[in-house]
């Protein structure tokens, strides 16, 4: 089995945190929470609340795009784009610099360059820009729509397709104000869910519904998504969005919709048990399997009367006929990530893929489900990276990545986001997702996972507590820098400090090591004994067949 793991994890001073990494890719921030009326608001390294932010080409690169923010600065970063080569190889390029540029998605030509759609939002306007890169490979952009507050005055979630023509079609989610503001508690109302594309030469948009999105519920769940869509191939838009019916505390529906009539037509894909406050169709992941039936995998939530939920199971959806959906139970229990209201809560963060035999494939994590006495109401945490495969009519279902269980709503490390590329070029599995570790009601950070593996690996099992690098301290440090790390058994390790650029720059450890705690130092030197400039650094541990990484700042 072939498994790579990449991790990396930036981190101030006094936040330690060990977990599996590999160098180069990924990034992470510290922000400072942001607060009305103990609403908590998290933004991470992509906050599209899409799959659309990780993407393989024709040529099987995976690109990546997210936005790292300046340590101690919440709004301000700048937006990278990452590519992971077939070879292994890794790049980032910076696209910008900029404030709040964590709503991203990725599209890629028929030439596979990069397309990267940027909303950002004000009082005055909300617009889309473009980023591409011109023929001397430096980064263009353009600004492709304004809205001018049509709609509402904050995009709050965007996904894009590519159509069979090439033409580039977005989903614009807008709620009436922005979401981190005194207005949270019912900016859900009157929501407005846009189409823009390029297919006609130019850009322009077009309202597709107007109607009430699913709650906002950042008070109980730290992530979320509404809508997904996709594009058949004779060019016809799908799109599936959850409705809050009637107000916040009633139940939640699932639509589908397609434009293929000539005109947009709409059905219910998933309605709640009548008479109760049901929120059917959380997470949805629309995908058109190989005859280009639509599928969306959703989470299901079963509420008592007093609105805490009961369970959360893992659905598939299939459309039938028109005005026909079937459902299936892919997952009813979680597999060791759960809080004290039970184990009957897992369905989060789907993604939902069909390969080229028509053979689905899902990604999904658990919930922990408590009632915390802080904040005062049942709280949802999601964690662990759950992978599933249809093989016989049965799923087969595999724990990708474990995270340690939640001790509080805001003390726990769990998943913010999740994209599955199932790839026929290089005939892997990829999963490459958005870990959030909050350490205390003040700060918390984001890690980029990327975990892949061959599709001959039908059972793919990872040793995740064999090898631990722990963050380095003092980080950042001027003189000299402590790095631990540990060993369940005997391996051969090799430990190396690189610079961003992936060239390395001293060698730290070499040769077979005993199980145990060690410890490693570094002088801030390069392998000639030369001082290096001030900078960003990466530390890798390579052990056997398992990689992690960390990053090291040296300020002088």
């Amino acid at each position: 089995m072939v498994f790579l793991l990449i991790f990396l994890q930036f981190c101030n001073a006094g936040i330690l945190h060990a977990q599996l990494q590999s160098p180069f890719s990924g990034s992470a921030d510290i922000i400072n929470k942001v607060t009305y009326d103990h609403v908590t608001i998290y933004y991470c390294l992509n906050d599209s609340h899409s799959r659309n932010w990780v993407r393989e080409n024709g040529e099987g690169t995976i690109g990546i795009t997210y936005f790292e923010r300046f340590v101690n600065s919440e709004p301000e970063g700048t937006l990278l784009y990452q590519t992971i080569h077939t070879d292994g190889s890794v790049n980032i390029d910076t696209v910008t610099i900029g404030t709040r540029l964590e709503k991203s998605v990725l599209l890629f030509d028929a030439l596979n360059a990069p397309h990267i759609f940027v909303a950002q939002s004000n009082d005055a306007d909300q617009f889309i820009d473009h980023y591409f890169k011109s023929s001397d490979g430096s980064w263009q952009s353009e600004t492709i729509i304004h809205f001018w507050s049509e709609g509402g005055k904050f995009i709050y979630e965007l996904s894009a397709e590519k159509g069979p023509d090439h033409s580039f079609h977005l989903l614009v989610l807008k709620t009436r104000s922005d979401i981190d503001s005194d207005d949270y508690n019912w900016a859900w109302l009157d929501s407005y869910l846009f189409h823009v594309t390029n297919m006609t030469g130019s850009w322009q948009k077009e309202l597709i519904r107007n109607y009430d999105m699913a709650f906002t519920y950042d008070t109980y769940i730290k992530s979320s998504s509404r809508q997904d869509l996709k594009i058949d191939k004779d060019g016809y838009l799908h799109v599936t969005f959850s409705e809050q019916i009637n107000a916040q505390d009633d139940p939640s529906r699932l639509w589908y919709a397609t434009n293929k009539s000539g005109s947009w037509t709409f059905e219910i894909a998933l309605n709640h048990d009548y008479g109760i406050r049901d929120d059917a169709g959380w997470f949805p992941s629309l995908c058109l399997d190989r005859n280009e039936t639509p599928y969306i995998s959703c989470m299901y939530v079963k509420r008592c009367y007093t609105y805490s939920a009961q369970y959360c199971k893992l659905y598939l959806l299939k459309r039938s006929g028109e005005n026909t959906w079937t459902k299936t139970i892919i997952a009813d229990h979680d597999d060791g990530y759960y809080g004290h209201d039970g184990r009957d809560y897992t369905g989060g963060l789907t993604h939902l893929v069909f390969d080229e035999n028509n053979t689905p494939h899902i990604i999904f994590s658990d919930i922990a489900s408590t009632h915390w006495p802080h904040p005062e109401n049942q709280c949802l945490n999601m964690g662990n990276i759950r992978y599933g495969v249809l093989e016989d009519d049965v799923w087969n279902l595999t724990t990708i990545y474990r995270q340690p269980l939640p001790t509080r709503f805001f003390i726990a490390t769990e998943m913010y986001g999740m994209c599955l590329i199932v790839s026929e070029i290089t005939n892997t599995i990829r999963i490459v997702g958005q870990e959030m570790v909050i350490t205390d009601d003040n700060e918390y950070s984001c890690n980029l996972l990327d975990f892949s593996w061959a599709r001959t690996d039908t059972n793919p099992e990872i040793p995740l507590s064999r090898y631990t690098l722990h963050q380095n301290y003092p980080n950042p440090f001027d003189s000299i820098t402590t790095i631990p790390y540990e060993l369940s058994q005997s391996a051969e390790v090799d430990i190396s400090i690189f610079n961003v650029a992936g060239q390395k720059v001293n060698v730290l450890e070499t040769g077979i090591h005993t199980s145990g705690s060690h410890v490693v130092e570094w002088d801030g030197k390069d392998i000639s004994g030369r001082s290096v400039k001030s900078g960003i650094y990466v530390c890798r541990m390579r052990a056997d067949q398992f990689h992690e990484s960390s990053r090291i700042m040296l300020i002088k």
